[in-house]
């Protein structure tokens, strides 16, 4: 009998373990008050470059100057623990089930990453009409570097924000931005499953960008007013050299146009990093010509897109020969080398342009 008494004991004793356990939990989870549902939320968004893209200071002076759009879309709806989500009619395809369950153990950022994906396409698809707009911009009295912008009267609910693509103000540097998700109101325990679980209204989140350089073109035009058909062809090389505002080389190549009579030729470069000075140098005028004017001419590197956008016009240098008397030829070839990727060369040659 008192084996049998013994072991009821040990039952209760552990039924009353696990209640403890139950109630705190559940204790824990009611500690946070439910979301008010009828409360206005507020979306500020920011960009710091310090902490995006290493703190260039040559980013530091675009995003003093630049302006980036944003848009939020509400993707879900949210009930009153904050933690459940229901998508939206216009993203009903959206799989938000990870979202949901206790706090702390919800989706890495890998799977926030493929949600935002998802609902960026279904954003494409559907083409709702946005819960609000704001302009990421330097404010009088903010910090060099640092832009931002509010988005006010959201309701609770899952967002997805889009800044677009922006150009820097010289079109040198194309700023990209991932679209993502965010929880409004959000809690630190109920993003991290610790710290305090009061809602936060009043959210702040920061745009990430991605600085895509941005090239162009150079236009590189020989005049050759008489040529002398006895000499047979005649060849003129170029040396281009493309440095930065600092002064740095940041690029270098040589070219050469080949004539068989008096007319016009152009050579076009193309890839050249948008925002260099280029100079063009005419290095060789072939044995029995003369140069008509200077042998040197610079010109200012702008993007496709800055050319488009009418910030400056595609560069382009133009010089002028003329047959100068003589009996020597001057035709000659122009060597090209590429990596193969093995660690070896290719060499092209041209000798006609």
């Amino acid at each position: 009998m008192k084996t049998k008494q013994r072991g009821k004991r040990g039952i209760a004793l552990i039924l009353a373990a696990l209640l403890a356990l139950s109630c705190r939990g559940l204790m824990k989870t009611q500690a946070a008050r439910g979301i008010e549902p009828d409360r206005e939320c507020s979306l500020t968004v920011s960009v710091e470059i310090s902490n995006t893209v290493g703190g260039n200071d040559a980013y530091l002076e675009d995003f003093n100057r630049m302006e980036i759009p944003v848009s939020v879309y509400r993707v879900a709806d949210v009930d009153v623990t904050g933690q459940k989500f229901t998508p939206t009619a216009a993203f009903a395809g959206l799989e938000l089930g990870q979202v949901t369950g206790e706090p702390g153990s919800g989706p890495s950022a890998a799977d926030w990453q493929a949600m935002s994906e998802q609902a960026a396409k279904l954003l494409e698809q559907a083409k709702p009409e946005a819960a609000g707009e704001t302009v990421v911009k330097r404010e009088q009295g903010d910090a060099a570097g640092t832009a931002r912008g509010v988005i006010g009267d959201l309701r609770p609910g899952m967002y997805l924000v889009v800044p677009e693509a922006a150009y820097n103000p010289d079109y040198t540097i194309h700023y990209e931005f991932a679209p993502y998700l965010t929880a409004l109101p959000s809690s630190e325990y109920t993003l991290t499953g610790q710290g305090s679980d009061e809602w936060v209204y009043d959210t702040t989140i920061g745009l990430k960008p991605d600085a895509v350089p941005q090239f162009g073109r150079l236009n590189i035009t020989k005049d050759l007013s008489n040529y002398n058909e006895t000499l047979g062809p005649v060849t003129f090389v170029f040396e281009i050299i493309g440095r930065d505002a600092a002064g740095e080389v940041r690029y270098s190549e040589v070219e050469s146009l080949t004539f068989t009579s008096a007319e016009s030729k152009t050579i076009t470069l193309e890839g050249i990093p948008a925002g260099l000075t280029v100079t063009v140098t005419e290095v060789y005028s072939g044995a029995s010509y003369e140069a008509v004017g200077s042998l040197e001419d610079t010109a200012l590197i702008f993007s496709e897109a800055g050319v488009a956008a009418q910030a400056g016009p595609e560069a382009a240098v133009r010089f002028q020969n003329r047959y100068g008397g003589g009996n020597r030829g001057g035709y000659g070839v122009t060597n090209h080398f590429a990596s193969d990727g093995a660690g070896g060369w290719i060499w092209n040659v041209s000798t006609e342009n």
